[in-house]
């Protein structure tokens, strides 16, 4: 590039390498993308709170519908009580579980 024999150091401050160390992240590709599974995990209200990065799942998101009949006395099942049981099998393998529609039958 026109140097000659010009000797020259190029260096950086290594941050990338450093929140390597300190978040527990494998790949420094990571740095650059803009999935939001990974950014999300960065975003605190308080900049004193601690982050624990989490892995991302190598695998695409699944989503499932599922449908069931509630008995007339429903007043004894509420959405978050079914949420809860979702969230104690699957654990950090579910995502998000959402109500999407309701259909209560006219009789």
């Amino acid at each position: 590039a026109g140097a000659g024999n010009q000797l020259g150091w190029a260096f950086g401050l290594g941050l990338e390498r450093l929140a390597m160390v300190l978040y527990n992240i494998s790949d420094i590709r990571l740095f650059w993308s803009q999935d939001e599974r990974f950014l999300g995990q960065f975003r605190v209200t308080d900049i004193q709170q601690p982050v624990c990065f989490q892995p991302l799942s190598k695998y695409p998101p699944l989503h499932n519908d599922i449908s069931f009949w509630l008995p007339e006395s429903k007043d004894d099942f509420t959405e978050n009580d079914f949420y809860e049981l979702v969230r104690s099998i699957g654990g950090d393998l579910v995502e998000r579980v959402s109500l999407v529609d309701q259909f209560i039958h006219p009789k």
